[in-house]
């Protein structure tokens, strides 16, 4: 595909991560190209420049984590000709990482004029969606711990991760698969539609991001003395061996829980009732970068 310079947006969250606006504006400038930026300060902004300026590109950038890239989905399922690409810039990254897009300006400009693209999965859970991991139970508990602190980065979610560890209970659970009906107590259920959580985190060593399929991962609870030996499964990718957990491959499913809460791709929901899920194959295009 045919990209220029004057094709490309970069939409940078201020409130996300480490690199600072003024760094990663200073890097598009100094690309040697002439790319349009802009800053959004919250949800608001980010809906009003996908409803009044975004047809004017080809590919829009996004500069933030997970949580930023997530805001976009619904823009992205409605306006399918847009281009995403991203920024890593947040706590985690595990859309970013699994994809391999770095936080080197220069590099992903070099890759977006190449004009390459491949199509990605979505999942669509009721009337919202997710494009790495969702889920309900654990995970959930500590987005929403995080996501209630005034900090961010790594450290924080390490510290929630923790605090959860004391006070998560399990969650009963409900799960339907066509005629297939799976129940019991949990620790999490997770839609990995990705390997990975965030900072190379992997729940779903698996899962594959344009397969058409998710994968269900049932996390039973584990003995807190284990906990050390859970963490080293999950960077090390061999958490597929562990005899608390269970995988499932699913394109539909509805869940019926307890759960307070529910989360995609790390934003906290409050789970009001069933959640019907699905996924939906291929359905965002994206720059590719190997």
């Amino acid at each position: 595909m045919q990209i220029e310079a004057s094709d490309i947006l970069f939409v940078i969250n201020p409130n996300s991560g480490s690199q600072k606006p003024d760094t990663i504006i200073k890097q598009i400038k100094s690309s040697g190209h002439n790319i349009d930026y802009v800053l959004t300060q919250n949800l608001e902004d980010s809906n009003e420049l996908w409803a009044e300026k975004v047809d004017n590109y080809k590919v829009v950038v996004i500069c933030g984590g997970d949580g930023s890239v997530n805001c976009t989905l619904k823009h992205l399922v409605a306006k399918k000709d847009i281009i995403l690409a991203v920024l890593p810039n947040g706590s985690g990254n595990g859309f970013a990482r699994e994809l391999g897009f770095t936080n080197d300006v220069e590099n992903l400009i070099s890759k977006i004029l190449r004009g390459e693209i491949r199509k990605v999965d979505i999942t669509e859970i009721n009337d919202d969606y997710s494009i790495n991991v969702a889920g309900l139970g654990f995970d959930s508990y500590v987005a929403s711990l995080f996501d209630g602190s005034k900090f961010r980065g790594l450290k924080k979610y390490i510290y929630c991760t923790i605090k959860g560890l004391f006070l998560y209970k399990p969650i009963a659970v409900e799960l339907y698969l066509g005629q297939v009906k799976v129940t019991g107590d949990f620790w999490g259920v997770y839609l990995a539609n990705t390997r990975q959580f965030g900072n190379n985190a992997i729940i779903a060593p698996e899962a594959k991001y344009d397969d058409g399929l998710l994968e269900v991962v049932l996390m039973k609870k584990y003995p807190l003395i284990l906990a050390p030996i859970v963490v080293y499964k999950m960077f090390t990718g061999k958490f597929k061996n562990s005899k608390y957990m269970t995988y499932i491959r699913a394109s539909e499913l509805l869940i019926k829980s307890n759960s307070r809460t529910y989360h995609v791709d790390g934003e906290p929901r409050l789970m009001t009732g069933d959640l019907n899920v699905s996924l939906k194959k291929q359905q965002i295009k994206l720059i590719k970068m190997d």
